[in-house]
């Protein structure tokens, strides 16, 4: 069973040391906390501002460091240190033994004594800080997280667990000028309470929990009344129908700052495991598990990604090692070019009809045609594909850029919506998994041939069959079973719900009644900054907003310009450079420049409110943006999954037992789709 990473929306898990930490009885008469005083001394409790950073290499030492540094006194004692180097040691001796069966080898066990000496001693300074309005800030950069690398340490002692007094270690001392020496010399152990001081440690001024915050306002409620009767959600609110979620996004686009930036100053993303670009095959449900289920790499870096950061980057070539797609994305971008040029220049938009809705689809929210805003600085073309026989619509399309054009966008439509079902199929199953929608304990039993087995039963059959005992704990066999059936699920919501431009087999026995015209448009956009303005930085062209989608899918431009609100990070990421970066570290010489644009690669795919939807909330919908330049017109073509009108939502056929359902899930269950998508306007 998954468990899934949490963003900065979501509650985070206290560390498990905390509970010793807190029963300490170390509190002065006003109730003020007695932890920390003024003395600098080893063994007690102190924390003050450090006078200088001279221990840092230079190229740490920066303007843009924002840390403040302090110096950190710890009592053993108070803090439990040697509880918790004890219990952080075990586990990974037992980690150790796996991987080496036949003993752990001498040195790797004294590497494990000083990791976990040190590892103790970090979860404890943590703690400090936090209980002082402080938090560690070691950033995005792993070296910072190994050993050693937080902080200087200058003076270790052992003490005594139950008075708190220092002891002398085996070679006699009372103090050491290391965690190293206190090992090497003293014969720590695990287990050993120790104090210790710390200098340098980097550091930031934590931000006030807004709940907290909210409860000391409001003792009573009555804000929170008002605020419930504004229709306004407030932090720790369950997004509990359709009009939450739909609150929720407007709140989260609201707060997100209007400021643009250029891209020399932009951010482009960080170090963790969530800004990573992952490889197009990676996410083809052939490459799931051999069992059918989801893989695990692959479903966590892509949660990460979204619930994090609020975009994934998908690499079509796989670093180069196939190009089709790419050449096919290339030759839409040379038609959308070409689109442009020819409004711009000529009079294509007399050809084009102007946007209106769009016949044929079965939904009041379809468009279709052409439309400019702000004197002709933003222009879109709004593309759909004709189910009957996969052409482009509107039909004149192919005479401003010729049936070759017109089909090489319809053929980078397919290559797009196929990125996008998989990475639906993938965040749906994960979250289904996570919620044990599909868990029956005794679903899979091994019993003697002539007995009879339920393995066999239906979801619903298991759930009613009346063999299994009520308390049957689900079995190792049971998880994995449902994690298959958690992915089979997610792929049928993708095949019947999601629309890719493509008709239902007839074989298909959903109810429905499908247009001929898919749901999901292929946007052709031109973005400009105010022509004629006196202002030299770039300026938001297309405000913060979320989309009803399950996915909106944006083929990354030459000219960057599309940015994500990161809900880790608290700032606008334009994920653009990230990919452009790592087109370079692929094809540093640009070797593969005469095949296709490096932009071509790579698709960066966002959540929609359709994806918080069926995630169970695990995924915001991505707010975003486009920003543009002076005088530096952006050419963009988004794909805008969403779901075939006509459908119904079923729950227990896409995402598991009703039971395992919150009250958004069992709202939506048995809705068409159409009447989902206009309650979250």
């Amino acid at each position: 069973m998954t468990s899934l990473p949490s963003s900065q929306r979501t509650d985070r898990i206290r560390p498990f040391f905390s509970t010793i930490i807190q029963n300490s009885s170390d509190s002065n008469d006003d109730g003020s906390s007695g932890m920390f005083e003024e003395s600098e001394n080893i063994g007690g409790n102190w924390m003050k501002k450090s006078t200088s950073i001279d221990f840092m290499p230079s190229e740490m030492q920066n303007s843009k460091d924002d840390s403040i540094y302090m110096d950190v006194g710890i009592n053993g004692k108070v803090f439990g240190t040697g509880d918790l180097s004890r219990r952080m040691h075990e586990a990974m001796m037992v980690v150790a033994s796996k991987s080496f069966p036949s003993g752990i080898p001498e040195e790797i066990g004294d590497m494990y004594l000083l990791y976990s000496m040190d590892a103790s001693a970090k979860e404890a300074v943590k703690f400090a800080m936090d209980s002082n309005g402080y938090t560690l800030n070691l950033g995005d950069d792993e070296s910072m997280q190994d050993q050693g690398a937080w902080g200087q340490i200058e003076s270790v002692s052992f003490v005594d667990s139950n008075t708190g007094d220092a002891i002398k270690g085996e070679d006699g001392s009372m103090t050491y000028a290391s965690f190293t020496d206190a090992i090497a010399k003293g014969g720590w152990e695990p287990g050993d309470g120790f104090s210790f001081i710390v200098r340098e440690v980097p550091s930031r001024k934590k931000a006030m929990d807004l709940e907290a915050l909210l409860k000391a306002l409001d003792p009573d409620g009555t804000l929170w009344e008002e605020a419930k009767e504004k229709g306004m959600l407030l932090p720790g609110d369950d997004i509990g129908s359709l009009k939450d979620l739909n609150t929720d996004c407007v709140q989260r686009v609201n707060s997100a700052p209007t400021e643009a930036t250029d891209e020399f100053n932009a951010f482009r993303g960080g170090t963790s495991k969530g800004y990573n670009v992952i490889k197009r095959s990676a996410l083809l449900k052939e490459n799931r598990n051999p069992d059918g289920s989801e893989d695990q790499k692959t479903l966590l870096h892509v949660m990460d990604s979204l619930a994090n950061h609020g975009c994934i980057i998908v690499d079509l070539t796989d670093e180069d090692k196939q190009t089709e797609d790419a050449q096919t994305m290339s030759k839409m971008w040379d038609a959308t070019a070409s689109l442009f040029k020819q409004i711009v220049e000529g009079d294509a938009a007399k050809t084009l009809p102007a946007m209106g809705p769009a016949e044929g689809v079965g939904s009041s929210h379809a468009m279709v045609g052409y439309a400019s805003f702000k004197d002709g600085e933003n222009e879109f073309l709004e593309t759909r594909i004709s189910r009957a026989d996969g052409s482009l619509l509107p039909k004149e399309t192919s005479s401003v850029i010729g049936e070759d054009g017109a089909q090489n966008v319809v053929s980078a439509f397919n290559i797009i919506s196929e990125v996008g079902k998989d990475i639906v199929r993938i965040v749906t199953a994960a979250s289904s998994d996570e919620a044990e929608a599909f868990v029956t304990a005794g679903s899979v039993v091994s019993q003697d041939e002539d007995s009879p087995s339920i393995a066999g039963l239906s979801f619903e059959e298991a759930t009613v069959s009346g063999v299994l005992d009520s308390d049957t704990q689900p079995s190792d066999d049971d998880i994995t079973r449902a994690s298959i059936l958690s992915s089979e699920a997610a792929i049928l919501l993708t095949e019947e719900i999601m629309d890719d431009g493509k008709p239902l087999p007839p074989t298909s026995d959903i109810e429905l009644d499908e247009g001929q015209v898919s749901m999901s448009p292929h946007r052709l956009c031109r973005y400009s900054s105010l022509k004629g303005s006196k202002k030299s930085k770039p300026s938001e062209v297309f405000g913060a907003h979320t989309d009803t989608t399950f996915a909106t899918i944006v083929p990354a431009a030459a000219v960057s310009g599309l940015e994500v609100y990161d809900e880790d990070s608290l700032q606008w990421y334009r994920p653009e450079l990230n990919a452009r970066k790592h087109a370079k570290s692929i094809d540093p010489k640009g070797e593969m420049d005469a095949k296709f644009p490096w932009h071509s690669r790579y698709l960066i795919v966002m959540p929609g409110e359709l994806l918080q939807l069926t995630s169970r909330n695990n995924i915001p919908a991505a707010v975003h943006r486009v920003v543009a330049a002076p005088d530096t017109p952006r050419l963009s073509a988004p794909v805008l999954l969403r779901a075939r009108p006509g459908t119904k939502m079923d729950v227990e056929r896409y995402m598991g037992s009703l039971d395992k359902a919150e009250s958004l899930l069992l709202e939506s269950n048995g809705m068409k789709m159409e009447d989902i998508h206009s309650a979250l306007q």
